[in-house]
């Protein structure tokens, strides 16, 4: 019955391609540091710290955004960043570790945008009496994205050469947050008020 509500379907749709291209490239790229970058493994925890920086200083700020802003352009923001920090990160090789950490920087803020924001229209577009069945529906979308985008690193994995498969897996994963954005954006249409809340 939560599904009925365009809102909440759009919300689950965005957050499980979001986690599925977050935990795809979480599990690529250690191994794009270690391998491809050089990094030795105390150097690549070092690395992937500022992305979880970025969502922290970041996930606050949405949240009080997405009182003012519509949910849709801040969830389509944070895709699309998440999105270009991912392609930055590879796309790039020359400028090494820096260019590795400008883009973790833009990915992690573009999820703290996409995150706060969608997991507050996914609650609040249910009926109160269903908030329980709401919240088990957020940890559900998560988890479902973030089983998927292990089990796709693993198929990589299986498919690819070792030397590519970690950028392969980060441009997919940047595809699969992409279309978190673009889903989170088919969402506009169903939003009343500057504030993004459902009609």
């Amino acid at each position: 019955d939560l599904f009925v509500a365009p809102a909440f379907r759009i919300a689950v749709a965005a957050s499980v391609c979001c986690f599925t291209g977050q935990m795809l490239s979480f599990v690529a790229l250690p191994f794009y540091l270690q391998h491809d970058l050089g990094l030795n493994p105390m150097q690549t925890g070092l690395y992937m710290t500022p992305w979880p920086i970025a969502v922290a200083v970041v996930a606050p700020l949405s949240g009080r955004l997405s009182e003012h802003v519509r949910t849709a352009w801040l969830c389509g923001a944070g895709g699309a960043l998440l999105a270009l920090g991912l392609i930055v990160i590879v796309a790039f090789p020359q400028a090494g570790a820096l260019g590795f950490l400008i883009g973790g920087v833009i990915a992690g803020a573009g999820f703290g945008l996409f995150q706060t924001p969608n997991n507050r229209i996914l609650l609040l577009s249910a009926p109160k009496a269903r908030s329980g069945a709401a919240g088990a529906m957020q940890g559900t979308a998560r988890l479902s994205g973030q089983t998927f985008g292990s089990i796709l690193m693993a198929v990589i994995f299986g498919i690819a050469p070792l030397a590519a498969a970690p950028r392969l897996a980060i441009l997919i994963a940047a595809a699969f947050t992409a279309l978190a954005a673009v889903v989170s954006l088919t969402r506009a249409r169903y939003e009343g008020g500057a504030a993004g809340g459902p009609e």
